[in-house]
């Protein structure tokens, strides 16, 4: 194919640590970013096409999509930003639906329908990502627990690694587990856990087996509103203000929850997979020497061996803006661009990176992978944390969920069931 030097214009937001440079999401002279220039080399050879990247602020980036849309002019060809960004345009029309211009069954290369929820609207799918590339995605999602496999040795402990193997990993262990891990030594106290209590409540929500949006005979419902959903959240309240109240760390900030468990002051932390394995030189593994990581405990609704997590926002979801001078065009530059990377065809090989580059234990790779693999979007921006962060106060879990309703039909309404519907229309599920 023969594209007579066409010039394919590419936005490309950096979204990580405060625009820092990227290739593609990938650190400059990694082999990964790398890997991704010589593949732009390789299509512009193959196509006689020239791929111009132009890599800026995520706010830069949409705001010159949308004003050249409203100014019916030509911007970009492909745009990549994050799903907190792109849901907004795609509610307002400003991307090009793809069902008709990619094969979506192609899930090992696009996404699977859970990933790609966010950015799936009323009847198309208005994003894919590079869901067979080495690490970005896996930065995506929350909340893995972290575990200080050092002081579970010094005070003698099982490592809790065995109970998720031995499927023992429940509520009741958890528990157990959090209160045996809370130690004052006399100079200094050790928490159980450590978590922003946001993060805690929805992965306990979560570990029960219970969607924020779930398909039912009457049609789709709030999660919450099941009864599996309100298990999940009076045990979690009782779990975090009741019975272990004094093993969580009364910190509550992100950032400084981290950091008080990178200095061994807890045992156990709920934090966001980016904060693990991220680009960033302060990311957990880059800092610790013994880290294990675990699913959330598994509630009676739960399937076994299923851990499922969420995330607020997708990176790196790519779309064709309705103003794109040739979509089909656009679509064979991105079938081309996101094919595997040479040596990394498979799952396999994702899985043997993980292990001898990047975790300590390959448990830890497949509880990882698990977790992300079973990923679902959490509609933290539209609203769909509101009683999950309240049960954490005084209130009864019953009174709250009375007091949201309305808001909870409103975002059942307005936002839940068009995404719904593009998944249906477009996966048939």
């Amino acid at each position: 194919m023969d594209l007579g030097g066409y010039t394919l214009k590419w936005g490309w937001a950096l979204l990580d640590f405060d625009g820092a440079e990227s290739i593609f999401g990938y650190i400059p002279g990694t082999a990964f970013a790398d890997t991704a220039l010589e593949r732009i080399k390789e299509i512009e050879k193959s196509l006689n096409c020239v791929i111009d990247m132009e890599y800026k602020s995520t706010g830069d980036i949409g705001s010159h999509m949308q004003a050249s849309v409203l100014s019916d002019t030509h911007s970009y060809e492909l745009m990549t930003s994050e799903s907190y960004h792109t849901i907004s345009y795609v509610r307002s029309g400003y991307f090009t639906g793809l069902s008709s211009l990619l094969d979506l069954s192609e899930t090992d290369k696009w996404g699977t329908p859970s990933i790609l929820q966010a950015v799936t609207y009323k009847d198309d799918v208005y994003s894919v990502v590079p869901y067979s590339w080495p690490d970005l995605l896996y930065t995506t999602f929350y909340c893995p627990i972290v575990v200080n496999e050092t002081l579970i040795s010094r005070y003698g402990h099982v490592d809790p690694r065995e109970f998720v193997e031995g499927r023992t990993w429940t509520w009741d262990k958890f528990e157990e587990s959090i209160q045996a891990y809370t130690i004052n030594d006399g100079e200094r106290k050790i928490y159980g856990i450590a978590s922003h209590p946001a993060y805690y409540s929805m992965m306990m929500f979560l570990s029960n087996g219970v969607s924020v949006a779930e398909e039912t005979e009457s049609g789709v419902v709030c999660g919450v509103y099941t009864n599996a959903g309100i298990e999940a959240m009076e045990r979690a309240r009782k779990i975090r203000t009741e019975t272990c109240v004094d093993c969580f760390n009364p910190l509550e900030h992100t950032e400084d929850v981290i950091n008080d468990f990178e200095n061994g002051n807890n045992v156990l932390l709920v934090t966001y997979a980016n904060s693990i394995i991220g680009r960033s030189g302060s990311s957990i593994l880059y800092n610790m020497a013994n880290v294990g990581i675990l699913p959330f405990p598994q509630g009676p609704n739960a399937e076994p061996g299923v851990y499922p997590s969420y995330y607020e926002t997708l990176r790196y979801s790519t779309s064709i803006p309705v103003n794109a001078r040739d979509p089909e065009i656009a679509v064979i530059v991105l079938d081309r661009m996101f094919e595997p990377f040479e040596g990394y065809e498979t799952k396999e090989d994702i899985i043997a990176h993980f292990s001898n580059q990047v975790f300590f234990d390959e448990r830890d790779v497949q509880v990882y992978i698990n977790m992300f693999e079973n990923s679902e979007y959490g509609y933290r921006a539209e609203g769909a944390r509101v009683i999950l962060e309240q049960i954490m106060g005084n209130a009864s879990v019953t009174e709250v969920l009375e007091k949201q309703e309305n808001i909870y039909n409103d975002l059942l309404e307005d936002i839940i069931k068009p995404h719904y519907q593009g998944r249906l229309a477009v996966y048939g599920e």
